[in-house]
């Protein structure tokens, strides 16, 4: 996806350099560093329904990049916020379609760590990586509060990783995900 926003960025060349087609960012490495990007918020709504995240199969690409588009959702969080109005706003999701994504939603709740810490897209996570995080934290709440120095302990994490990952839980989007996850029935502690 990096390239193809490198490449659709190319068209749209300011004197300060390429930026974002959707956001107009400039873009830097390759990356809209914009979180609240159309195009971010997509990847990541598509990356925690996946069958490696919290398992959506109904929440396909066209509901999340309208989702994203129409900025009804900037995280996971507001997902399970959203009322029938917001459903509504959306092309194609009919009445049946709706119905299974929020049974599916509902089932989502039940995940386990690695399924949620892989869906977090947390800093250089893949899918092993996210259940070796799960098995040496125990939850996500071991994570949050673990120190770089411990998440170094863990076979794949580096310096560098290991304080981007400790970024993204003080970062303040990602705790509102956080909070609004919990309070929708997610459990993060051990």
């Amino acid at each position: 996806m990096a390239s193809l926003l490198h490449a659709i960025a190319s068209f749209f060349k300011g004197p300060s350099g390429p930026k974002c087609p959707e956001c107009a960012s400039i873009i830097i490495d390759d990356q809209c560093p914009n979180l609240d990007c159309p195009i971010k918020v997509a990847e990541w709504l598509q990356r925690w329904g996946s069958p490696g995240g919290v398992n959506i199969p109904a929440l396909g690409q066209a509901e999340v990049e309208q989702l994203a588009k129409l900025r009804l959702v900037l995280h996971p969080g507001e997902l399970y916020e959203l009322g029938p109005g917001d459903w509504d706003r959306l092309g194609g999701v009919s009445a049946g379609h709706r119905a299974e994504i929020d049974g599916q939603l509902e089932a989502s709740k039940s995940a386990g760590p690695s399924a949620v810490l892989y869906g977090l897209n947390l800093p250089g996570v893949d899918e092993r990586l996210a259940k070796r995080l799960a098995e040496a934290f125990a939850s996500v709440d071991g994570l949050r509060l673990s120190k770089p120095e411990q998440l170094r302990q863990v076979e794949g994490i580096g310096d560098r990783q290991a304080g981007e990952i400790a970024r993204w839980f003080r970062d303040s989007l990602n705790k509102k995900a956080l909070k609004m996850l919990e309070q929708n029935g997610f459990r993060f502690a051990g």
